[in-house]
């Protein structure tokens, strides 16, 4: 379901228990590029992906090096022992699977909340009090996620009374 039927189907009940609704669109930063090869491994374990697709996962995040051309210049080769690696087919699976977990925090933490997301970009509409994202920034901070607050936007939903009729003469 589009992001836009969510907020549509989510807004009017929450309006009618006169909660406040709202969402909040935020970016991974640098979100494959710090991906941890510990935390997808610990990921595809709680999703009891098998044994043999996360030693595949580690053996994929494993002994890379990356070399930086500047000018047409190739610099030397330098180990890097963090992040997924792009242009792979098998990238944008590992970091959803690298991010699930902060769905299923903020869904326990905050009932009826909804979930919006492609790749590292995601919106969490919600109708409550407005201290939801409290669920998801803690999940992110204790797993090595950070946000983009250049990147992130809060909006809220409010019901517009209706504005009176101007008299006729």
């Amino acid at each position: 379901m589009g992001a836009v039927a969510v907020l549509m189907n989510h807004t009017p009940p929450a309006w009618g228990e006169k909660k406040v609704v709202g969402a909040l669109f935020m970016d991974v930063r640098s979100a494959f590029s710090k991906a941890s090869k510990a935390h997808l491994g610990r990921r595809t374990e709680a999703l009891e992906i098998g044994p043999d697709l996360t030693r595949w996962t580690g053996s994929f995040m494993t002994d890379r090096q990356v070399k930086l051309v500047l000018d047409g210049e190739a610099g030397e080769a330098n180990p890097m022992d963090t992040g997924i690696p792009r242009g792979s087919p098998a990238a944008p699976i590992l970091f959803v699977t690298y991010l699930s977990g902060i769905f299923d925090e903020a869904e326990r933490a905050v009932p009826g909340i909804r979930r919006l997301s492609f790749v590292d970009d995601i919106g969490w509409p919600a109708g409550g009090k407005g201290d939801e994202a409290a669920a998801f920034i803690n999940w992110a901070t204790s797993n090595g996620v950070a946000f983009d607050n250049g990147k992130t936007e809060a909006a809220i939903f409010r019901k517009k009374k209706p504005s009176p009729q101007p008299l006729r003469r």
